[in-house]
């Protein structure tokens, strides 16, 4: 064999094995490629973060409705985010917003306030409003099934001394207050009651009123008996309006009794005979 041809026979074999690991290389490559491609993303780096589903006004109740768990990448979840596994959106029920949550905004403990909190009345108020207290019992919360968010009128029941001297009592009732805001029976400050649960043994119901309802409710439990008057969701505002005109109206006790509208009354006459005088007295009816 001549020079010439072992030459090119060494440049065949070169250039082959050239090849060959040329190839070997590429599909190395592609199967590493491939295998990127493929690999599933782990569940472990996601987690559910607890955010509002619509928008929540300061001193929005929080509801079940008001959340939902949102998918978040791990590398972007402060600690104030309420995550879900660890904790639960059960913690969130019943608290009050702070300040607006926008939609899609997480919920975080700063952002509201929880019953028995400091601060949690002051969060339900509205902007220049006070929160004032009356004693209640099952008869005058209608048997408990008043609950915080519902609207009242509150009734006034005195007894007074018609005829001084006699010792005559008569009872009168009035609506001293309408469109009353309860924001708690008793220590309850839920607006969604549990199927089948009352306040029936709360002992006081707080309302949403002015600087100067506040004083006349205060002096209001100091004068007589009173009683939450329930007012319909879908009362309409003409009726609002005649309810204000009746505030000052009065109820006595003749106008629902017909005993007292038709009881007997003692009068006293005086009978002369000749010289002598004799009182006497004459039952009448009261028509």
């Amino acid at each position: 064999m001549g020079p010439r041809r072992i030459i090119v026979l060494l440049i065949a074999l070169v250039a082959a094995g050239g090849t060959a690991m040329y190839a070997r290389s590429w599909v190395a490559g592609q199967q590493t490629n491939v295998t990127v491609v493929q690999a599933p993303v782990s569940q472990a780096e996601i987690y559910e973060v607890l955010v509002a589903d619509s928008d929540l006004p300061a001193g929005t109740f929080i509801k079940p409705r008001h959340l939902r768990w949102q998918q978040w990448p791990t590398d972007d979840v402060p600690d104030t985010y309420v995550l879900n596994g660890p904790r639960s959106n059960e913690e969130m029920i019943g608290a009050v917003v702070r300040s607006r949550i926008a939609a899609g905004e997480p919920i975080t403990d700063g952002a509201v306030v929880k019953p028995g909190d400091r601060g949690f009345l002051a969060a339900v108020l509205s902007p220049g409003m006070r929160a004032v207290s009356v004693p209640i019992n099952a008869t005058s919360s209608h048997s408990g099934l008043i609950f915080p968010g519902d609207r009242i009128d509150l009734i006034l029941t005195q007894s007074l001394v018609a005829n001084e001297g006699e010792g005559t009592i008569r009872r009168v009732s009035e609506t001293v207050l309408s469109d009353i805001r309860i924001i708690a029976m008793g220590s309850d400050t839920r607006d969604d009651p549990v199927e089948g649960q009352s306040n029936e043994r709360a002992k006081t119901a707080t309302f949403e009123v002015t600087p100067r309802q506040a004083e006349q409710v205060t002096l209001l439990t100091e004068l007589g008996k009173l009683s939450l008057s329930l007012r319909s969701l879908a009362t309409p505002a003409t009726e609002e309006v005649a309810d204000l005109q009746q505030v000052s109206g009065l109820t006595w006790d003749r106008d629902v009794s017909r005993v007292l509208r038709s009881g007997r009354i003692s009068t006293r006459l005086l009978v002369l005979r000749g010289a002598d005088s004799q009182d006497v007295q004459v039952q009448e009816g009261r028509n």
